[in-house]
C-alpha cells in the first residue's frame, strides 16, 4: 500500500511538471525529442483521465504538423500581446480586482514558496502557470519521499501546504486560463492545452477534496 500511494504522488508530480513544461515559450524539438505530449498523455491515462490523454495526444500531433515559427506566433499572440494578452499567464490578472501584475496574490505564492523551503528566481513573476505547476509537482514530491520515508509528520506538512496553496490560488484562476485558450488559440496545440489544463485542474479537486476527507478526523 507504501509503495502504490507514493508511487501515486510521483505519478502526479509528474503529470503537473511535464504540463507545466507546455506553458514556457515552445521549443519544438526538444518537445518531439523528449516525447513531452507523448508522456504527458500516458500519465493523464495512468491517473484515469482519458479524456484529457487524448488532448495530449492532439497536441502530440499538431506538434508534428506545425512549425518552430507556428508556435512561437501563436505563443506571443496569446500570452505576450502586442495589444494586450488575450490569455495571461499570471494569476494576479485573474484574482486582482485590478487586473495587475505583482498585486497581493502574488505576495502570497512567495509565501507559499517560501513556508515550502523553495526560492524563486528567474525573470517570470512567481504567479505564472507553468511556475505554480512546477510547485505543485515540488509538493508531490515532497508527499512522495514522506511516504517512502515513512515520515508522517513531514507528509501531513505538505498534505496541508498542497490542499492550502491548489484552493485558494491555483485552482482559482487556471480553469479561466484553460478556457481563454480553448476560445482564443488557432492552433490545435494551444487549444488542446486549454482542455488539457481544464480537465486536470477539475480533477485535481475532486482528488484532493475526497484526500482531505480521508484525512478528517
Amino acid at each position: 500500500m507504501t509503495t502504490e500511494l507514493m508511487q501515486a504522488a510521483q505519478r502526479q508530480s509528474d503529470a503537473y511538471r511535464l504540463l507545466a513544461a507546455c506553458f514556457y515559450q515552445p521549443d519544438r524539438e526538444m518537445f518531439l525529442e523528449e516525447n513531452l505530449c507523448a508522456n504527458l498523455a500516458g500519465l493523464m491515462q495512468e491517473i484515469s483521465l482519458p479524456a484529457v490523454a487524448q488532448a495530449c495526444r492532439r497536441m502530440a500531433q499538431s506538434l508534428a504538423e506545425n512549425s518552430q515559427e507556428e508556435l512561437l506566433v501563436e505563443y506571443s499572440a496569446l500570452f505576450l500581446g502586442p495589444f494586450g494578452a488575450p490569455a495571461h499567464p499570471y494569476g494576479s490578472v485573474y484574482l486582482e480586482q485590478e487586473r495587475k501584475l505583482m498585486g497581493d496574490s502574488t505576495m502570497e505564492v512567495l509565501k507559499f514558496y517560501a513556508d515550502s523551503g523553495v526560492k524563486h528566481e528567474g525573470d517570470e513573476p512567481p504567479d505564472h502557470i507553468a511556475i505554480e505547476l512546477e510547485f505543485m509537482s515540488f509538493l508531490e514530491g515532497k508527499i512522495a519521499q514522506a511516504i517512502n520515508e515513512s515520515n508522517q509528520a513531514e507528509r501531513a506538512d505538505f498534505f496541508a501546504l498542497r490542499a492550502r496553496f491548489f484552493n485558494r490560488l491555483l485552482a482559482s484562476w487556471a480553469p479561466i486560463l484553460g478556457n481563454i485558450l480553448k476560445e482564443q488559440a488557432t492552433l490545435a496545440f494551444y487549444r488542446d492545452l486549454g482542455e488539457c489544463l481544464v480537465g486536470f485542474i477539475g480533477a485535481e479537486q475532486q482528488r484532493l477534496q475526497k484526500s482531505a476527507a480521508a484525512q478528517a478526523p
